[in-house]
Formats: structure tokens, C-alpha cells, sequence
């Protein structure tokens, strides 16, 4: 019994070290909430997205998320529900690529094979005012019967850190870094935005911004509800 109590204590503390390793731009703590609600430029709701960590479990270099993601329309009805995978190694927080896909489109070709490439988008733990981040991409082939239906990619480029601001949303006021990018979505047609993100250490996006080619608002997201 002795044995198994301090096998218990030596694993979690191995897995505590590991999140303060991971002390990133992400809750690393299963159970925790997040719930961002999107808007179109008149501030009219469109949707809402909600994420529950479900787990989270010791790599050799890190930890390893899963994440369940849940997307509402404008009325609250379900739209889709996935799991997403990301990970914090060596001091930089990777998530999944598949969190910026359209979800109804996702949610449309579900019982279609799928093949799927890409670079998963990296927060590192430590950022700093005129850092530039890497390119984040994702492409997905979606077949039926051996034959491409459709294919489908998002690109995230030019990113910087621009500044660290106070954010004040429904959720409550966080201390932010803002990030600026670029983000190409093709699927049937192509659309080129250009993004505002302001993220919080454990917390994740609290405000983002998109605009069109011109500069003009497209539309925005607000995180509504946090719990870690």
C-alpha cells in the first residue's frame, strides 16, 4: 500500500512540473471550460463554440490535451461536436489546426474518408512585443469510394506580437498579448482575412478580430465563459 501511495505521489508530481513546463496560452487543467461566442460585424451572434478539457496526461517531453469542441448556431441548436488533440513540448503549446475549420462544412462530410496534412499552430510559453510566431497550416482531402470529393485548407502566416494589452469581455478581464495574422481559407471558393487575437496565459483567445482584404470589420469573437 506504502509502495502504490508513493508510485501516486511521484506521478503526479511529474505530471504538476510538467504543466508549470506548460504554463502556456492554453488551460492545461482537465475539466477546464472555455465558451467564445462569435458575431458578425453588426454584433449580431452566429455561434457559439465550447470546449471542456477532458484530459490531460504526461508525454516524455510534455503533456498531451484532449479537448472535446462543441459548436451552436445563432439559436443555441448543436451544429457539430469533435475531439481535438494539442500538446505543450518543450516549453510550446501546439494546437490542432482542425479548431479553425469550418464546422458545418466538417460536419457535412463526416462519413467521408479523410486524409489529412498540416503544421499545428505554436504558442510558445515565453512571448515577447515584436516576436514573430510560425505558420500554421492544415489541408484535408475528403473521398468517397477512392475519389476526391472536395479539398480543404487553412493557413495562418505573418504572425507578430504586437503588444500586451487588458482585455475586458464577459468572461472578465485578462492580460493579453496581441497577435496579428494572416488567414487563408480554401475550400470551394478562397477568402483572405486578415486577424486581431489577444490571448491570456492559461486561458487561451479572449478577443479576435477578422477583417476583409479592405480593412473592413467581417467579424469578431468574445470569450463568454471561463473555468480552470
Amino acid at each position: 500500500m506504502k509502495k502504490t501511495f508513493m508510485f501516486l505521489f511521484a506521478l503526479l508530481l511529474v505530471v504538476n512540473l510538467m504543466a508549470q513546463d506548460c504554463d502556456g496560452y492554453f488551460p492545461v487543467k482537465s475539466g477546464a471550460f472555455i465558451e467564445t461566442k462569435n458575431y458578425d460585424a453588426k454584433g449580431k451572434l452566429t455561434g457559439t463554440n465550447q470546449q471542456t478539457i477532458l484530459a490531460v496526461e504526461p508525454m516524455a517531453s510534455g503533456l498531451s490535451i484532449k479537448v472535446k469542441s462543441e459548436q451552436f448556431d445563432n439559436k443555441d441548436k448543436p451544429v457539430s461536436s469533435t475531439e481535438l488533440g494539442m500538446r505543450c513540448e518543450n516549453g510550446v503549446f501546439y494546437m490542432d489546426m482542425k479548431n479553425f475549420l469550418d464546422p458545418s462544412t466538417m460536419e457535412g462530410m463526416k462519413d467521408m474518408e479523410m486524409s489529412v496534412d498540416g503544421l499545428d499552430l505554436e504558442y510558445p510559453n515565453i512571448m515577447q512585443v515584436g516576436q514573430t510566431l510560425k505558420d500554421g497550416d492544415i489541408m484535408i482531402k475528403f473521398m468517397s469510394g477512392g475519389m476526391t470529393v472536395m479539398n480543404m485548407s487553412v493557413k495562418m502566416y505573418n504572425r507578430k506580437v504586437e503588444a500586451f494589452e487588458s482585455i475586458t469581455t464577459p468572461a472578465g478581464t485578462f492580460e493579453c498579448y496581441k497577435l496579428t495574422y494572416d488567414m487563408d481559407v480554401k475550400s470551394i471558393m478562397k477568402m483572405t482575412v486578415k486577424a486581431t487575437q489577444w490571448v491570456a496565459k492559461n486561458v487561451g483567445a479572449v478577443k479576435t478580430e477578422s477583417l476583409d482584404k479592405n480593412g473592413k470589420l467581417v467579424g469578431y469573437s468574445l470569450l463568454t465563459a471561463f473555468r480552470n
